[in-house]
């Protein structure tokens, strides 16, 4: 298609798209309220309803309507509301005489507490949000409001509750009591019983009820009769009402398995009902191991009492039965309601089957769903899934989705339906056979697969965060065998756990990178040829397929391609226009997100071809929007076009397959199967042992080993082909009846895509397949276990964490102890002058100096004095103050054994902990040790249980020391529900923390750098916060609240403790300013706690509101964009203009350091952008939430420190924090699209923060524990070097004792620990009890993690700390026969890799030594590597740079014999032909002379030119001038969306 035509398509696209948009509009849902306005009938009621209660109430509405026609009812669902303006909503509510708010929840909420109301309307709500209440107003009690608002909350208990104790008599007696008791509510009450007696002659009665006159309304007696509903309802394959009798009767009499379906008691109605027929033909479709099919058995109960019994029922009737049956539960929330949770809880663990989590989805439809990168809303997480998992109910399935609303043309409702998922329904159903199978098997015949991490792969690493991997598995083998399972010859089976060891270490370890072992091991493990994985690879959804082989291009190209002329095209055509627009809209945004992406992984990619390929992705860019506005301006544009055939389309594949072509990493994927990872002679190594019917086997590596490139890129990228052959062939090939994850934590539920709410096409769910999943995880990490609970579809076990016990002082830590006691006791001067000076000299000896500098540094600088000067007695205060903190820590001794008793010493030091914790005070210590006592055995048990297809308990998960309540353990632990957060108690923590932060660290501002041409010279450093999910389980949002109070912002929480609004906290000596604050959030924060990113969103601009009249003042240029920015929290300002003092928003930009800085930010947005849209300007210049892009977890230091080799500049893992933190989340908004990449906005704020924080809440993990801590804080810090040039002051604060909180320099608090802990003989010693497991845990977690510090902070991490590393792990300074530890067997792998570590820190430059300490680790390394091969670390493996820095060390001899192990280790690849050849296609040149010198060269080279996209020949110069205008107007457009 000639250019020009394109060119005219495109303007009569937007031309047509605009007119299209504009009918819509005049006809769309959210226009119809004003058309209903002005009718003339004599009584209006006006019903708000729930999305899933508008199609009943419609039919209701018609029934009364044909009755009495000269009536006039208007209805609107939730969804609604939701796009209506807030003058049509409010010209709608004042229209009416009756207003009904029923289960209406959410954010409609807030904007009708906002309202003004007429005086004498009739308003109703019921089960809905409380709140709504307030606004109750009815004839009998003259209209007057608030009667709710004056009632106790024991009052509200009586008033509220369910009427459905048939012991108290029937419904009508019980409703005729209660409003005898409560006579002034009973209009409501009355109402609210025909709302709940659901039946449509109650709906019915409800509308005659609200419109009848008032005269009338004072008499009960002429109310409509209500008639009670069912309460409790069963059905037999969605087809057949049965009693309860005749079910137990049937289940008898057929004795096959039964699935039973709990749905509210609404889940017969049209549109919901469907998903029953779906799930019950699915059931009956499938044959049972023994023949027949399953029962399908459907129990509806109302909420509270009623879905109680509905619990009872299913006990009862499977009594009858011998057969295994299981549980569908479709109700949210609890089961039972808040009163009977713990009821049912018990029921559950009586009736010991599993219970699925099946989810309706009403606000979103099959194709948004398919294109959301977050599964379910975030705002709907609570209810539909925490909720339901205080109760054990998890492997959540989406059944269930929004199908195509109806607008019904009487009431102008929106009729909501939902239609079943197929392919959901499919996989819980094969789900539910295995569970089945594991209920009915023998025992000698299941299959069992275990799991074990080995990540990063290497001998080095198996092994789990505080848990002895080996000892454990030992435990388990031998606990199945006494079970019955076959575990094959007993000559084969390993007679201890050092024999099993040693054939994981011979069959069952990743080592990508050493061909010598891949080579051995292909010998002795399954080897799979490419074609059976090919085979398998293509059963998978076509996008999976895609993106494993094309990346992230492939995966977007389908997608597109899929709604343009795919199925989706098909899906579009029967949708409204709206909601097409919609669609294409977020399709749309789809694509700019990854292109936007794919642009920053391109600015960190190391290839001759960069340029090239950013300028192909231009054209690529510009294609797909032409392509996409065209659809989205004519639906059928491209039907008749055969999309093979659209010039558009062709010159899409065309860039594409050219890009892909370059091979570059993060941009192209894997390629063809089987790829390059585990792969040897062209088949997927499947490492592991097969022991009779149970495997034990690696989680598979990730792929960056080989492809470290893709550590730079950032980009979130799909697991290599080996890692999906590894669990095809558990499923597929060895039949795996369960699947056991053996610790924390795994990285299949880190896998992209979806955070919560998984498909087909999520990674997890492709991962663990139709297999039951069970999950040994440690009980105090919670955060990460609901993410494994979740997305791992799995079913938790927890287990215990070692002991832990009170730090205790050795060494020279004890000398500077009794120095201290000695000055302190002296009874003259002179003596004490002479401990003194000991004690200084002590302190320099063991380089204490700068931490107590650091310690002590406020309180130096008021006495204005340096250290050296300090008086005597201030200096042994302090000392003792740095040696009691030490002391307060505790330390974990040795490993846990899953399911292996606890010695009596064990229990007793960690009963003495508990204690010391100040946290047994409340609770029966007697019973807390009972529990205690009881967890080991509990453990295995609930293990045994679950693959008996059994139910585990729910439990309370969390640091057992600061949560009693998390003994014993052995269940399933859940999370708290995060409407919750921040609770009560948690703000009351984050206020002190606040006034801590604020006291040590006063405001600093800093000169602008663009000097006077934003009239004003200083900006106010930001603190910036880090978000954990660990730890806001832990502590119940304290982190978050000590952010809402930095930023001067307060919750509000409802009678139930869910936050309902936010308060504005007025400027006072102790909060003198608002401090503005930066947040960066995990991936786990973003998935389990997305409520709490927009609320903390909301908070930064309710305190830049805090200004709104000095900024209008003062730059009164800026106004229209505050109001843009601020119109996400307009309905709180507005209650605060209305009810809030005056001047409430007049505080100074001296005071507001938020508003100060919007005002410096968005004149800076203004001048870089002029071209770009003021209000996008305004509401970016706001933001201040950056994280990982959905899907995508991880800040990405930890992966490139590890991987040591793949970088020569720390600034290379500082870039890649910005890249892959830098997306932006919060309110959607114009200018906001929530999770979207905005790394120039995230670089900009971090140009400016002069404080960091990170919170720990656990009394186990600290800092040098974890490769968590150096990624996310020690990563900020090097971001804000490598922009700013200097890291950040940066704090630790310490919050596992409420009572002793504490805000430490982040060098006192790394090298404390470091001291306290690691360099301890009393954390060393039990570890070495421990052998390799201990082993592992020194060099694979302490070692490798305080190199990611040294990386971060090499400011901290000085060289002294490597001479007390080495003295302690190499020269056995401790005198505990550690260097002998870590040479024995397995463990010299351990060893292998701390000296490399040692090594790498020399050879980067971080540890300044001695030529003999060199000489001596370089001998030492080598000589491993000679004897017993490479560990296959990423400080280890053969391309390594570091042993170009080792070989000149030794001697020729030994230098030799590691060149010979090298080299038989070296992976050897072919070159990519496509790095000679380059494929080519026209080009239009974006860029500068420069590259147009590139391009030349490139066409020089170029062996395939396509004709048909070369430059047309022009005779018309004109033509060719106004076409590349064009062109260029369009790419100016397209940066700035980018923008």
């Amino acid at each position: 298609m000639p250019t020009v035509i394109r060119l005219l398509l495109l303007l009569f696209s937007a031309l047509s798209f605009s007119a299209i948009s504009f009918s819509a509009e005049v006809n769309s849902p959210k226009s119809i309220a004003s058309k209903s306005i002005n009718s003339n009938s004599t009584k209006k009621i006006v019903a708000f309803v729930s999305d899933r209660s508008s199609g009943s109430l419609v039919v209701a509405a018609h029934r009364f309507l044909d009755i009495n026609p000269q009536y006039n009812i208007q209805i609107r669902s939730v969804s609604q509301i939701n796009l209506m303006a807030d003058k049509e909503l409010s010209r709608l509510v004042n229209s009416a005489d009756t207003l009904l708010m029923a289960a209406v929840f959410a954010e409609p909420v807030e904007r009708l507490l906002n309202l003004k109301f007429p005086a004498q309307q009739i308003r109703i709500a019921i089960n809905g949000d409380r709140r709504l209440l307030s606004l109750n107003s009815d004839p009998l009690n003259q209209y007057q409001t608030g009667l709710f608002d004056i009632l106790s909350y024991e009052q509200k208990k009586s008033l509220f509750k369910r009427l459905t104790d048939t012991e108290q008599g029937s419904y009508a007696k019980q409703l005729a009591d209660q409003q005898k008791l409560w006579p002034q509510f009973s209009y409501w009450l009355q109402a609210k019983g025909y709302w709940q007696n659901r039946s449509d002659e109650n709906r019915l009665g409800l509308f005659t009820f609200l419109i009848t006159s008032d005269q009338e309304n004072s008499r009960i007696n002429n109310w409509p009769e209500l008639k009670p509903a069912e309460t409790l309802r069963f059905y037999l394959d969605s087809k057949h009402k049965k009693s309860q009798q005749e079910l137990a009767g049937l289940v008898k009499k057929q004795q096959v398995p039964n699935v039973f379906i709990l749905d509210h008691d609404t889940g017969d109605r049209p549109g919901d009902w469907q998903l029953h027929q779906g799930l019950c033909q699915a059931i009956a479709s499938k044959e049972t191991t023994d023949g027949p099919k399953a029962n399908c058995i459907s129990v509806l109960s109302a909420w509270g009492e009623a879905s109680i019994n509905a619990v009872r029922a299913i006990k009862t009737i499977s009594e009858h039965s011998s057969q295994p049956f299981v549980i569908i539960s479709l109700q949210d929330f609890v089961v039972g309601g808040g009163d009977g949770r713990e009821q049912v809880s018990d029921l559950f663990i009586e009736l010991n089957v599993p219970v699925f989590k099946g989810v309706r989805v009403t606000e979103l439809n099959s194709a948004l769903y398919d294109l959301s990168s977050q599964g379910l809303p975030a705002d709907s997480v609570h209810y539909r899934i925490a909720m339901p998992e205080l109760q054990g109910i998890g492997q959540a399935h989406v059944l269930a989705l929004a199908a195509a609303s109806d607008i019904d043309e009487l009431t102008g409702a929106q009729v909501s339906k939902t239609e079943p998922v197929a392919v959901e329904i499919s996989r819980l159903t094969n789900r539910i056979d295995k569970w089945f199978a594991l209920q009915t098997k023998a025992n000698k015949d299941k299959k069992v697969a275990i799991v074990f991490y080995n990540h990063p792969p290497g001998r080095h690493n198996i092994g789990a965060d505080n848990l002895n991997v080996p000892e454990s598995l030992w435990h388990m083998l031998n606990e199945l065998k006494q079970q019955g399972y076959d575990l094959g010859p007993k000559d084969d089976f390993p007679v201890s756990a050092e024999a099993l060891l040693d054939l994981l270490q011979q069959k069952a370890v990743n080592l990508p990178e050493d061909a010598k072992a891949l080579q051995e091991m292909s010998g002795l493990i399954h080897n799979m040829s490419a074609e059976s994985y090919q085979s398998w690879f293509e059963t998978l959804p076509e996008p999976v397929q895609r993106e494993m082989q094309q990346g992230p291009l492939g995966f977007m190209h389908q997608r597109i391609e899929h709604f343009l002329w795919g199925a989706g095209h098909d899906y579009l055509l029967g949708l409204s226009q709206p909601e097409r627009q919609r669609i294409l809209t977020e399709l749309y945004e789809m694509m700019d997100s990854t292109m936007h992406d794919l642009h920053h992984a391109l600015d960190g990619i190391r290839h001759k071809g960069r340029e090239r390929a950013l300028n192909l992705l231009e054209q690529l860019e510009e294609e797909y929007v032409v392509l996409i506005e065209a659809q989205k301006a004519d639906i059928n544009y491209f039907s008749n076009v055969e999309h093979k055939n659209n010039p558009n389309w062709q010159q899409t594949e065309k860039l594409q397959q050219a890009i892909l072509a370059m091979h570059i990493e993060g941009v192209r994927g894997w390629g063809e199967a089987p790829g390059r990872t585990m792969v040897w002679n062209n088949k997927l190594l499947i490492p592991g042992i097969q022991l009779g019917n149970v495997f034990l086997g690696p989680q598979p590596p990730r792929g960056w080993e080989l492809n470290e490139e893709l550590l730079h890129a950032n980009m979130s990228f799909p697991p290599p082909h080996q890692y999906l052959a590894f669990y095809k062939y558990l499923a597929k090939d060895f039949s795996a009846d369960a699947l056991i994850h053996v610790g924390r934590h795994s990285t299949y539920e880190f896998l992209p895509k979806r955070g919560v709410g998984l498909s087909a096409m999520d990674y997890p769910s492709i991962v663990v397949q139709d297999i039951p999943s069970i999950y040994p995880y440690i009980v105090d990490g919670v955060g990460e276990g609901i993410q494994a609970k979740r997305r791992g579809i799995a079913i938790m076990v927890d287990h215990l964490t070692p002991p832990l016990a009170i730090t205790e002082l050795y060494d020279g830590l004890l000398q500077l102890r009794q120095l201290i006691e000695s000055a302190e006791a002296a009874s003259d001067e002179t003596t004490q002058k002479k401990a003194i000076k000991a004690l200084r000299h002590k302190i320099d000896v063991l380089n204490l100096r700068d931490e107590l500098i650091a310690s002590m540094d406020e309180e130096l600088v008021v006495r204005g004095v340096g250290f050296s000067y300090v008086d005597d007695d201030f200096l042994l205060h302090e000392v003792g103050h740095y040696l009691t903190h030490l002391q307060e820590e505790f330390m974990p001794l040795g490993l846990h054994v899953f399911g292996r008793d606890w010695s009596k010493e064990s229990i007793n030091t960690m009963m003495a902990s508990m204690a010391d914790g100040d946290n047994l005070k409340d609770h029966d210590q007697g019973i807390v040790q009972q529990a205690l006592v009881a967890s080991p055995k509990a453990e295995m048990s609930a293990l045994i249980n679950a693959l008996n297809g059994g139910f585990v308990a729910p439990g309370k998960g969390n640091d057992p020391i600061r949560t009693p309540e998390a003994l014993p353990t052995g269940r399933n632990f859940y999370a708290l529900d995060g409407s919750l957060l921040p609770t009560q108690l948690g703000v009351e923590i984050g206020q002190q923390l606040a006034q801590k932060a604020r006291e040590e660290n006063e405001v600093v501002f800093r000169q602008n750098t663009l000097g006077n041409s934003l009239g004003q010279n200083t900006i106010a450093e930001k603190e910036a916060i880090i978000l954990w999910a660990s730890d806001a389980v832990r502590d119940e949002g304290a982190m978050i609240a000590f952010g809402l109070d930095m930023l001067g912002v307060k919750p509000v929480w409802n009678s139930r403790g869910i936050i309902k609004s936010l308060e504005l906290l007025p400027l006072n000596k102790t909060r003198k300013n608002r401090r503005d604050v930066l947040f960066t959030s995990s991936g786990l924060f973003r998935d389990l706690y997305g409520s709490q990113l927009e609320l903390l969103d909301k908070s930064v601009l309710l305190g830049l509101a805090a200004s709104k009249e000095t900024i209008n003042k003062q730059y009164p240029a800026l106004t229209l964009m505050l109001i843009q920015a601020l119109k996400p929290v307009a309905d709180m300002i507005e209650t605060l203009d209305i009810e809030g003092e005056n001047g409430w928003d007049n505080e100074s930009l001296e005071q507001n350091l938020i508003a100060r800085n919007w005002v410096f930010e968005a004149k800076a947005l203004l001048i870089a952008h002029p071209d770009v849209d003021q209000n996008i300007l305004a509401r970016r210049a706001s933001l201040r939430i950056f994280g990982t892009a959905p899907g995508a977890y991880g800040a990405g230091v930890n992966r490139l420190a590890e991987r040591s080799g793949a970088w020569d500049d720390r600034k290379q893992l500082g870039q890649a924090f910005i890249k892959r933190m830098g997306h932006a989340y919060g309110v959607e908004s114009e200018g906001l699209n929530s999770g979207a990449g905005a790394q120039d906005l995230f670089t900009a704020q971090l140009n400016n923060v002069g404080n960091t924080y990170l919170g720990r809440a656990s009394n186990l993990y600290g800092l040098i524990d974890n490769n968590d801590a150096f990624d996310y804080l020690g990563g900020l810090n090097l971001a804000i070097e490598t922009v700013t040039g200097k890291q950040p002051d940066s704090f630790v604060i310490s919050h596992a004792n409420n009572q002793n909180l504490k805000m430490d320099p982040l060098q006192v608090a790394l090298l404390s620990e470091l001291r306290g802990r690691f360099l301890n003989r009393q954390w060393i010693e039990p570890l070495m009890k421990e052998g390799y497991a201990g082993a592992r845990t020194m060099g694979s977690e302490f070692v490798e993690y305080l190199w990611g510090w040294q990386v971060t902070s090499p400011e901290i991490i000085q060289s002294w700390v490597w001479e007390e590393v080495k003295s302690v792990y190499v020269d056995d300074s401790l005198n505990v026969g550690l260097d002998e530890f870590l040479k024995d067997s397995h463990n010299v792998h351990v060893q292998t890799n701390i000296l490399a570590v040692m090594l790498v820190a020399i050879d980067k430059g971080f540890w300044q030594t001695d030529d003999a300490t060199k000489q001596q680790l370089a001998e030492a390394f080598a000589n491993n590597i000679i004897e017993k091969g490479i560990p296959g670390s990423g400080h280890t493996h053969a391309n390594h740079p570091v042993y170009d820095f080792v070989k000149p060390l030794l001697d020729s001899e030994q230098a030799q014999k590691l060149e010979q192990t090298l080299a038989a280790s070296r992976m050897s690849y072919q070159q990519d032909v496509s790095d000679q050849a380059p494929v080519r296609i026209q080009e239009i040149d974006l860029q500068s002379a420069e590259q147009q010198k590139d391009q030349i060269a490139d066409e020089q080279s170029s062996e395939e030119i396509s004709e048909e996209t070369e430059s047309v020949a022009s005779d018309n110069y004109l033509y060719a001038v106004l076409v590349f205008a064009f062109l260029l107007m369009l790419i100016g457009f397209i940066r700035a969306r980018r923008l």
